[in-house]
């Protein structure tokens, strides 16, 4: 008996080694799937006046004249955080500040300076992570402010269940046009060894932290756009603690872990390349 089932055992770590990882995609690219289907976006909140005053709408506009949407996050009054994929093929930003309508900024600003990670990998995502400049720097006032970073002595820190919260614009009903409103979501935070066994070590590696919806299963970044910040609350302030990189293939709402890049493995390259 004991032979048994230790021949059983076997031959169901043998099966599991052979399940595929499932496929990260750029949340970009599954909220693009969604609003050519007009699926709802499902389990967010509106946010309200003043809420999320460093969330910013992001217009990049594109060789071939199209454009793409992003999210980010104001990080000091001249520069915006986002992700590589966001910025991949851009010649020049819009970007909307200061409101949770994107018809109607307080503040429109434009950039044609950006800076990609130099080590990002379009294939499995890794170091998904950019940097905008805006032409001028933006005055803050109530509805338009930077958000903080960690500091550079924190990169241990995993934030395993920490209750976080990401915020974006997305689609609010199954029918009608597309409502450019700023949304958000609570986020649990995972350990990246339960990210690993539905991703695999090649996608999720130390500077990415993942994270699972915190109030139902099908919570995830499709509340918002890729390039979002992923926030905790700290001493009465909100703490940027990833970008909104990837989800998956399998779709925004399938219970799958979200993808963010771990601010706190960037925070020196951060440093040289903003002076913050």
């Amino acid at each position: 008996m004991k032979l048994f089932l230790a021949v059983m055992a076997c031959l169901a770590l043998a099966q599991a080694a052979q399940l595929p990882f499932q496929r990260p995609i750029t949340v970009r690219d599954a909220q693009e799937v969604a609003a050519k289907s007009h699926s709802r976006i499902v389990n967010g909140f509106p946010a309200e006046a003043g809420q999320f005053p460093y969330q910013v709408f992001l217009r990049g506009f594109v060789a071939s004249g199209g454009a793409l949407m992003c999210g980010g996050s104001l990080i000091s009054n001249e520069w915006v955080l986002t992700a590589a994929h966001c910025i991949t093929g851009v010649q020049r930003f819009e970007i909307v500040m200061g409101t949770i309508n994107t018809a109607s900024p307080e503040v429109l600003g434009t950039s044609t300076s950006f800076i990609i990670h130099p080590q990002y990998n379009s294939n499995n995502l890794n170091n998904d992570i950019g940097l905008i400049r805006l032409d001028s720097p933006v005055t803050f006032s109530q509805n338009i402010q930077a958000v903080n970073l960690p500091s550079a002595d924190r990169t241990g820190e995993t934030f395993v269940d920490a209750i976080a919260t990401v915020s974006g614009f997305g689609r609010t009903s199954n029918t009608g046009p597309v409502s450019p409103t700023k949304n958000w979501v609570n986020i649990r935070v995972i350990s990246n060894a339960a990210c690993q066994s539905v991703y695999g070590s090649a996608v999720v590696i130390a500077s990415t932290v993942c994270g699972t919806g915190a109030d139902a299963a099908n919570q995830s970044t499709c509340q918002g756009d890729s390039g979002g910040p992923l926030t905790v609350q700290e001493n009465g302030a909100s703490l940027q603690i990833g970008v909104v990189s990837f989800v998956s293939s399998a779709g925004c709402t399938s219970g799958h872990p979200s993808g963010y890049v771990r601010t706190t493995h960037f925070r020196s390259w951060i440093n040289e390349q903003t002076g913050i």
